[in-house]
């Protein structure tokens, strides 16, 4: 995709397969007439889910208030192209079938619950921040446990997926990410995918109706306010639950410790230290202007696929404002709830430049030994990982209507406060 020569971006269409435009006019048309339409309506999503298990038990009900909030965003703000909402339907009546499921195995099964989950090891930072390489590296470790992308998108066994001869969830998951790639061919770059490949929780704390996801997907800034000024333990409570069935199924030693990464964490850290009061932080740290530039180019490359228009400015000034905001929140929560003893800090340029070193203090601080075992692993996902393997993540700020100066403003504190150095040589070709 190039940039138009003004230094915006063209518009969210431009991004769409020649097929998927022909299916949104097509879907426009009988729309027009009445048919087909889709729209947003909690209580009957929540019906034909209820109607194709069989089931009607979705657990706690703390969802709801979140779930009524998204259906109305959808309805009201996203702007969704028809492909778009029938897209977003689907992935909603998967998780709310998920969650029926699941309390009907919680039900027949009660020693899934009677799992413990012990001082898990958090990859904390913000998006594009070397988060995903320090997951990735650690996942290689086989002394800790992680997801799989298949496991974060469908982690709850399906009626067939018993005696099976090959998980229907993988080949599910195979199939959509398939889909994915074909509609937005640029997400590849951005974020490694892959069924198999080692992934985030944020799709288990999905299942809650809590994720960034959505936000990062659409245009719903009410939504979106909700969640960053909304107390999301229940979000992350649940998310144990998941993470206990997931484990329940695969048969996990359960003294291993497992590693988890995502973004949101940032933005929800005290609802993690309630849920995980042991849990060991590793935060990573990189150049604000090169994080948001970086950030700002994900959300864009999420969001035009479901709609026709979309304002990159908008992107802009939300994902500078959010990533304040996320900021500043887990810098009051790591001074005044997590103990020195479990955080430790890494910078972006360290583990970019130095893994090695970076990752023997990191396993210092786990007070575990890196054995040649382990950076065996690591440099066997290093090797077949390589920097553009997909393509390089190419963006400018000025595409979001900001400016280097503008984010050094906002942000300059978090710079000061970890001794970031300017990135004048970024990993990804980026300009600003």
């Amino acid at each position: 995709m190039t940039f138009d020569a003004s230094g915006g971006l063209p518009p969210a269409t431009t991004y769409h397969r020649q097929p998927i435009r022909i299916l949104n006019g097509v879907l426009r048309a009988v729309n027009a007439l009445g048919i087909a339409r889709v729209s947003f309506s909690a209580d009957e999503l929540m019906a034909k889910a209820k109607k194709d298990t069989g089931l009607s038990d979705f657990g706690d009900e703390r969802f709801l208030e979140p779930f009524r909030l998204l259906c109305e965003g959808l309805n009201t703000e996203a702007n969704l192209n028809p492909t778009g909402k029938l897209l977003t339907r689907m992935s909603i009546m998967r998780l709310l079938r998920h969650r029926l499921l699941a309390e009907e195995l919680f039900a027949r099964h009660p020693e899934i619950l009677q799992r413990e989950i012990k001082a898990p090891v958090v990859v904390v930072g913000l998006a594009r921040s070397g988060t995903t390489r320090l997951h990735r590296l650690l996942a290689a470790d086989s002394r800790f446990l992680h997801l799989k992308a298949w496991e974060s998108v469908n982690p709850v066994p399906l009626p067939e997926s018993f005696g099976a001869g090959r998980e229907p969830r993988i080949k599910s998951i195979e199939d959509g990410l398939k889909a994915v790639l074909y509609m937005s061919p640029q997400i590849a770059s951005v974020h490694p995918l892959g069924a198999h490949e080692v992934e985030e929780e944020v799709g288990l704390i999905q299942h809650a109706f809590s994720s960034q996801l959505f936000e990062v997907q659409a245009h719903l800034p009410s939504f979106a306010h909700y969640l960053m000024s909304h107390d999301q333990t229940y979000a992350y409570e649940y998310m144990v639950r998941l993470m206990k069935l997931i484990s329940w199924w695969r048969k996990d030693d359960p003294a291993k410790p497992w590693v988890l990464k995502t973004p949101q964490h940032m933005q929800d850290l005290d609802a993690l230290m309630r849920v995980f009061p042991d849990a060991r932080i590793i935060c990573s740290h990189r150049d604000p202007i090169k994080a948001v530039g970086s950030a700002c180019s994900m959300t864009w490359s999420a969001i035009v696929r479901d709609t026709d228009r979309v304002d990159p400015h908008w992107v802009g000034r939300e994902w500078l404002a959010k990533t304040d905001s996320m900021l500043r929140k887990t810098l009051q929560v790591r001074e005044d709830t997590v103990p020195a003893a479990q955080q430790i800090d890494v910078l972006y340029q360290n583990i970019s430049s130095d893994w090695r070193s970076e990752m023997e203090r990191v396993y210092r601080f786990l007070d575990m030994p890196l054995s040649d075992e382990a950076l065996a692993s690591m440099q066997a996902w290093l090797d077949s990982n390589k920097q553009h393997k997909h393509g390089a993540h190419t963006y400018r700020l000025s595409d979001f209507g900001l400016s280097k100066e503008q984010v050094e403003e906002t942000l300059g504190y978090y710079r000061e406060r970890f001794g970031i150095p300017v990135e004048t040589r970024s990993p990804h070709k980026a300009s600003v």
